[in-house]
Order: structure tokens, then sequence, then C-alpha cells
């Protein structure tokens, strides 16, 4: 049998279980979180709205790079995750939209992103 143990304050428990839940799941959480960045760039590369000018083609979608942090504070009050990644925003060209299409694509901007999830009802909450 499992015992439960709470760690409790002014309005808050919350029990061990409940902590130990989460940071066995937090690194499984992260990696789906991360295949969901890259099901989205697939998503915008294949939607990319084309800007045809006489000098050429040129459209932009917005990536996510595969480096990445997973980071869990497991507090007595509620269990906090953090993922740090960086979101790409990317540029194509090309005489033609096939020639743009098949491109390779140049940075244009990249912005580092923080993440904060929390603990609650047994699942990370996004």
């Amino acid at each position: 049998m499992r015992s439960l143990i709470a760690a409790c304050g002014i309005g808050w428990c919350v029990s061990v279980a409940q902590a130990g839940d989460a940071a066995s799941t937090f690194d499984a959480f992260c990696a789906e979180w991360m295949g969901k960045l890259a099901a989205r760039e697939r998503h915008n590369v294949s939607h990319i709205k084309w800007d045809t000018r006489p000098e050429g083609v040129k459209g932009e979608y917005v990536g996510y790079t595969t480096e990445h942090t997973c980071v869990l504070k497991d507090s007595a009050k509620v269990p906090v995750g953090k993922i740090v990644y960086r979101e790409v925003r990317y540029e194509k060209r090309g005489g033609t939209i096939s020639e743009a299409e098949h491109s390779t694509a140049q940075a244009v901007e990249v912005t580092e992103v923080t993440e904060i999830f929390r603990y609650s009802g047994g699942k990370w909450v996004y």
C-alpha cells in the first residue's frame, strides 16, 4: 500500500506522491512538447505565403531548434516545469515558387523562449 504524506501551508496541500508523479513524468512531457513544436514547424513550412515580386519570390515561416533544456522545480506547493528553446524566423527565396520551396532556409531572427508549466490534477498544464 502506498502511503501519502502531505505538505501543507495556508490554503494549500500537495502530496509527496503528486510531486513524485510530476518528476517522473516531466521528461516525457518535455519530449512531447518539443514534438508538438516540430509538428507546428512542418505545418508552417507547408503553409508558407509566398510574396512574388519582379526580383523573385520570398516566403517566411517560424521554426524551432531541437536544442532545449527541461528543468523541474519540485516545490512543496506546486511542481513547476520550465522548457527553454529557440524560435527561429526563417526565410526562403528563389526565382520562382518552386525554386524558393527547394531553397535552403536562412535564419532571419532567433528568439529564446521560456515556457513555464505547472503540475495539477495529475498532469502538466499549459
